[in-house]
């Protein structure tokens, strides 16, 4: 397994012990269940022998930060002696709810927090150094907490360097190599990244696949274009004279389409859009993770000329013989597409094409529940306040799918996908008000979860117009979703309306979601109530936060959920809480789970003064690789260019049930890669 990734964090109750295999970081659903992957044969990675998880016990309410029925015991990879194909993932078993609310917030989470962006935007300092350095420069400091330029440039790039050239610890190579890609301030490491292409060890010829498009440099396209192409060039760069591995390729492929997604060059986003179409329908092969990386990267790349790609894109999603799980991908990589060309165009034709495209999959008695579930989503992302946006197909549509179509997952994206609508069509339209209606009879009426989502879609609608106009919601909403957090017994759900409170910017719900933190004993709601009190900004209660995250060592969800929750205070001390937990003064070794979580939120924080503690202790042989991997991914992370996590990119509004095993599989997809 990629211990120094961020695979799926433990649920609340699920027995944690130091021998347990790297969990908590990037929480993308409940326990170590993640979404049944459809990736066929495959070049699998070569894992690390991990002990074998516990047994989870059932738990409540889903936990933590970064992500949430009863998980299932992992099974433990065997590692192969050398890649061959093979069928991968296994359907998750039955006693898995992989319909709950918490799946969907995990992976879209990230533009709602936005909590790097928050953190150092710049607060009042009270520091005495830093009153005095403002009274020399004659005002107040404006201190973010964002790393300098020079500790970028003159410690963390050469220290990370010199770790990866000094380690062969796959944990530490892994690890380093990413903490520098996110940088994005020197490309002349694309030089250790090439070393490792051709690695023996899969897992770190495709890191270093991805680590290409993670740097976003130009330069790196010709590298990136031979592996995802299988060209000879590639096979030479991969040291496989037979081919490029499948996986390689397809971390290649999800490279090109963040390099895509950032470039200036036209030129060069022309030609990744070329090849990403040209993959996509020419690979005949079972691997379906090729075409599903295609699909998903053609709609990240803000194209020149949309038409050309919307319409090859749609014609491939109405074509029946293409592999449903892989057209599944289209409508949201349509949408996306689309949504940039409706800020600047929002009456143009290709919209309300989509719109009927969407619909008639919808409605079609031969539509597969994936893509009836795609279709449906993307309908509400495609809603804008144009007068030429055909609103009522869409609302019919969605009402159409919530009252008509069996599938559990189709029915709750309804609420998503009306949240979107009622979000961004005009606030005096009719559709507003449907909008409102629709999830208040299903916050009050929803049966089997769909209440939360409605709950959770109310407070997508809110954050939303919020945003977009600084208006509000009409105050019966507020009320209707405070009333039923009071009232509801079931944690899991509770969670939710705590996460829509604070979205909502409730600022009646603060005493209660504190209150409600003590009388709970489940410490996946308890998460997600601070992740409701951090969003309301509420710094009258950041002692507490703090003792909840000094209190909840063995509990690192609740402990992530927590110090996020007081970075989005901008609170300066939490940092040094959580280094204390990566290097504890008492020698104790850290479990993985806590090792995780701590340096995960630390890079979501990106506190500079974390810096040189974290030099130290990722340069301190005495502790465990993993500790020492944790430490440089958490200084990548304090010193990334992005604001928001790299692959959030990919895994805002993905649908995730359509998932393969590159995306994400727990452990070495690209959505579980810190």
């Amino acid at each position: 397994m990629k211990r120094w990734l961020i695979p799926i964090t433990l649920f609340a109750g699920l027995v944690l012990t130091a021998s347990a295999s790297a969990h908590g970081g990037t929480y993308r659903g409940p326990g170590d269940t993640v979404p049944p992957g459809a990736g066929a044969p495959a070049t699998p990675a070569t894992p690390a022998t991990p002990a074998t998880p516990s047994t989870p016990a059932t738990p409540a309410t889903p936990a933590t930060p970064s992500t949430p029925a009863t998980p299932s015991t992992p099974a433990v990879p065997v590692a192969p002696t050398q890649p061959q194909q093979q069928a991968v993932t296994a359907p998750a078993p039955p006693s898995t709810d992989l319909t709950r609310w918490e799946f969907w917030w995990e992976f879209n989470k990230e533009p709602f927090l936005n909590l790097k962006a928050k953190v150092q935007s710049g607060a009042v300092s009270t520091g005495e150094s830093d009153i005095l350095g403002g009274l020399s420069a004659g005002g107040v400091v404006n201190n973010t907490f964002a790393p300098s330029r020079a500790q970028i440039t003159g410690t963390i790039i050469p220290e990370l360097r010199k770790l990866v050239a000094a380690e062969d610890d796959r944990d530490i190579a892994g690890a380093g190599m990413m903490a520098l890609a996110k940088i994005q301030v020197d490309p002349a490491v694309m030089d250790i990244f090439k070393g490792n292409l051709s690695s023996g060890d899969q897992e770190i010829a495709e890191t270093s696949a991805i680590a290409y498009g993670v740097l976003q440099s130009p330069e790196a396209y010709p590298i990136l274009e031979a592996l995802a192409t299988d060209s000879p060039d590639g096979r030479r760069l991969a040291g496989k004279a037979t081919g490029v591995p499948d996986r390689t390729r397809t971390f290649a492929i999800y490279g090109l389409g963040l390099l895509g997604s950032a470039t200036d060059d036209v030129d060069i986003q022309e030609k990744i859009a070329e090849q990403l179409w040209n993959i996509l329908i020419t690979d005949t092969s079972s691997f379906k993770d090729l075409r599903t990386a295609a699909i998903v990267s053609m709609g990240v790349i803000p194209y020149q000329e949309p038409q050309v790609p919307v319409e090859k894109l749609l014609a491939y999603l109405e074509d029946p013989n293409n592999d449903f799980l892989v057209r599944a991908h289209c409508p949201n990589a349509i949408a996306k597409i689309l949504r940039k060309v409706a800020e600047t165009d929002p009456g143009n034709a290709l919209i309300g094409r989509a719109v009927t495209a969407f619909s008639d999959q919808c409605r079609s008695r031969n539509a597969e529940n994936e893509v009836i579930q795609s279709c449906v989503y993307a309908t509400g992302m495609l809603v804008n306040n144009s007068a030429e946006f055909p609103v009522d197909d869409a609302l019919k549509t969605i009402q159409y799918v919530k009252d008509k179509v069996k599938d559990k997952q189709a029915e709750k994206f309804t609420a998503i996908a009306m949240a979107y609508l009622g979000a961004r069509v005009d606030p005096a339209a009719p559709a507003r008000d449907e909008a409102i209606k629709f999830l208040l009879e299903g916050l009050r009426k929803g049966k089997a979860g769909y209440d939360a989502w409605c709950g959770l879609g109310l407070g997508v609608m809110a954050f939303y117009v919020n945003n977009d106009s600084g208006a509000a919601l009409p105050g019966n909403v507020e009320r209707a979703v405070l009333q039923k957090f009071n009232k509801e017994g079931n944690q899991q759900r509770k969670g939710a309306y705590a996460v829509a409170l604070g979205l909502m910017k409730s600022e009646i719900a603060k005493v209660d979601l504190r209150d409600s933190i003590e009388k709970s004993n489940e410490a996946s709601f308890q998460g997600y109530a601070c992740i409701g009190l951090g969003l309301l900004d509420a710094t009258e209660y950041r002692d507490d936060l703090t003792r909840i995250v000094q209190e909840n060592v063995r509990k690192p969800d609740l402990l992530k959920q927590a110090s996020i929750a007081l970075g989005l205070m901008k609170d300066k001390e939490v940092s040094s809480v959580l280094l204390d937990l990566i290097k504890p003064e008492t020698g104790k070794k850290p479990s993985l789970a806590v090792l995780s979580a701590a340096a995960t939120a630390i890079g979501f924080i990106g506190d500079k003064s974390s810096v040189n503690p974290l030099v130290d202790t990722m340069n301190n042989e005495d502790l465990t690789p993993l500790a020492r991997a944790f430490s440089a991914i958490a200084l990548g992370a304090v010193a990334e260019a992005y604001q928001l996590p790299w692959n959030s990119l990919f895994s805002t509004d993905l649908n995730y049930r359509a998932s393969v095993t590159t995306l994400t599989n727990q452990a070495t997809g690209i959505l579980d890669i810190l």
